[in-house]
C-alpha cells in the first residue's frame, strides 16, 4: 500500500474524527457491489449495553447453527476485534487486502476521505459477505440515523438503553437522542426496546409507529427477573409465547439481565427466518456468550476485576450491581460527567486511584483528581503505575475494581496479560 501498511493506513484515518452522514459509506459499498445485502442482520443501537446485546445475540445465533458476523467497536487490545466471524476476530491477511480494496476506492474521492469508521464498516460488511456469513449483527458506532452502519434493512432493530452522552452530536436531552437512535428503524421491520424511561420511549414509538414498525418494548410484551450472585446471575423471561428459565447468563452483573432480556427478544423475531433459533439455542447461548472486560473477573488471588462503564449511567448501573467495596481504579474520557461518574461509584469505593489512559481522550489525572475533590483517592501517572499500587491495596475484603472506559479497561488488560499471568481476551 504504497508507503504504508494497511494497519497505518487505516489508523491514519483517524486524523478526520468523527463525521457523521451516510454519503462516504454508500459510495464505499456501492463501489463494492453493496455487501451489505448479501445476508441479513440485525442492528443495535443504544447508549449503554448494546455490546453485551450483541454478544448474547451473536451467541445465540451461533448456537442455532448459524454462521454470526458481529462488528463492534471500539476494540479492547488489537483492531481485528471489531470483526469477528463466529468467535474468531478477522486475521491480518484478510484485514490488509479489505483496507487495500477500499483504499483503491477512496483514492479516486480523494476531495473527501473516509473516516476510520467509515472504513471499519465498509471493510466489516465486505468481509462477512467473504465468509458467507447467515447473519450480521451489526452495532452502531455513534447515534444511529447518521451513523456509517446506517445503510442496512435489518431483519430487527434493537434500541437498548438512552442516556445521555455524546450530547456534542446527538443533542442535549433525552428526546433529541432518542430521536438520534431511532433513525435505525426501517419501514414495516420489527423493532425491540429496552429503554425504560417513558420520556425516550414515546419517541422510539412514535417512529415505530411512522414507519409501520411491529415493537416489542421491555416490561409490555416482555420480561425478565434475574436472581442468584452478581458475577453468576441467574435469568428468567416471559412473553407471550416463550417462557424459560432460571437459566445462567455468560456475563456477570445483574444489569445484564436488561441486555439479555433485549436479545431474547430480538431472537423471537428472528425464529421465522432461522428456524433453528429455539428455546434451547437461546438458553445455550446466554450461558456461553463471552463478551471481555464487562464485570470480568480477570485475577483471583488479588481478585481483580475489569468494567468498561464510561459514562453516568454506566456507572450507576456497575454501582448497582456491585456486591461489596472495592480498590477502584477510574481514568476517564475528556468528553465525560466525570463528577456524576464519581458520584455514582464513590458508595461502591473504598478509595479511588485515580489515572489515565494513553491517548488524546484521556482526561488528565490533575482533572481527575480536582473532580474528586472529599472522595479519598490517590492518584498515579499511568495506568501502569495506578494497576501496581492497587495490587499492593487490593485485599479479599477490598478486590481491585478497573473502569472508566473502554480504552481503561483495554489497556489494563494487556498490562495484566504481560505483566499478572491474567487471561488472553476470550470471544
Amino acid at each position: 500500500m504504497e508507503d504504508v501498511s494497511p494497519r497505518e493506513y487505516l489508523f491514519g484515518l483517524e486524523q478526520y474524527g468523527i463525521k457523521l452522514g451516510l454519503e462516504t459509506i454508500t459510495y464505499l459499498l456501492d463501489a463494492s457491489g453493496r455487501p451489505q445485502q448479501a445476508y441479513p442482520t440485525v442492528h443495535v443501537a443504544g447508549t449503554n449495553g448494546k455490546g453485551s446485546v450483541v454478544a448474547f445475540l451473536s451467541a445465540i445465533l451461533r448456537a442455532a447453527g448459524c454462521r454470526v458476523g458481529q462488528f463492534t467497536s471500539p476494540h479492547l487490545i488489537d483492531l481485528t476485534e471489531r470483526f469477528q466471524v463466529d468467535g474468531a476476530p478477522i486475521c491480518e491477511n484478510a484485514l490488509s487486502e479489505n483496507a487495500s480494496y477500499f483504499k483503491t476506492i477512496a483514492d479516486g474521492r480523494q476531495w473527501w476521505p473516509p473516516t476510520f469508521f467509515e472504513m471499519n464498516a465498509a471493510i466489516a460488511f465486505r468481509w462477512f459477505a467473504q465468509c458467507g456469513v447467515d447473519c450480521g449483527v451489526i452495532e452502531v458506532g455513534l447515534g444511529g440515523r447518521f451513523d456509517a452502519t446506517n445503510v442496512i434493512v435489518p431483519e430487527v432493530s434493537v434500541i437498548v438503553t438512552i442516556d445521555r452522552d455524546h450530547m456534542r452530536f446527538l443533542g442535549e436531552t433525552l428526546e433529541e437522542i432518542a430521536f438520534e437512535k431511532a433513525g435505525i428503524m426501517k419501514q414495516t421491520r420489527p423493532v425491540v426496546v429496552g429503554e425504560t424511561k417513558s420520556a425516550p420511549r414515546r419517541v422510539l414509538l412514535a417512529r415505530a409507529a411512522e414507519l409501520h414498525c411491529p415493537v416489542d418494548v421491555i416490561d409490555w410484551d416482555f420480561r425478565y427477573a434475574v436472581s442468584g450472585a452478581a458475577m453468576e446471575p441467574q435469568f428468567r423471561f416471559e412473553s407471550d409465547t416463550l417462557r424459560f428459565g432460571p437459566a445462567p447468563l455468560g456475563l456477570a452483573g445483574k444489569y445484564q439481565g436488561q441486555n439479555a432480556a433485549v436479545a431474547v427478544a430480538a431472537a423471537r423475531r428472528l425464529m421465522e427466518r432461522f428456524p433453528r433459533v429455539n428455546e434451547q439455542a437461546i438458553v445455550t447461548g446466554l450461558r456461553t456468550a463471552r463478551w471481555p472486560c464487562r464485570l470480568e473477573k480477570v485475577l483471583d488471588d488479588p481478585v481483580v476485576i475489569i468494567d468498561v462503564a464510561h459514562n453516568t449511567a454506566g456507572a450507576k448501573r456497575l454501582a448497582e450491581t456491585l456486591p461489596q467495596k472495592y480498590v477502584m481504579l477510574l481514568a476517564v474520557s475528556n468528553d465525560k460527567d466525570v463528577k456524576g461518574m464519581l458520584d455514582a461509584l464513590a458508595p461502591m469505593a473504598d478509595t479511588f486511584i485515580l489515572t489515565q489512559f494513553t491517548g488524546s481522550r484521556a482526561l488528565p489525572v490533575a482533572g481527575l483528581c480536582a473532580a474528586a475533590g472529599a472522595y479519598a483517592h490517590r492518584s498515579a501517572p499511568t495506568v501502569m503505575e495506578a494497576i501496581a499500587m492497587g495490587m499492593d491495596l487490593a485485599s479479599s475484603e477490598r478486590p481491585l475494581l478497573i473502569t472508566g472506559s473502554i480504552f481503561t479497561a483495554g489497556e489494563a488488560r494487556s498490562i495484566l496479560v504481560r505483566d499478572y499471568g491474567a487471561p488472553p481476551l476470550r470471544f
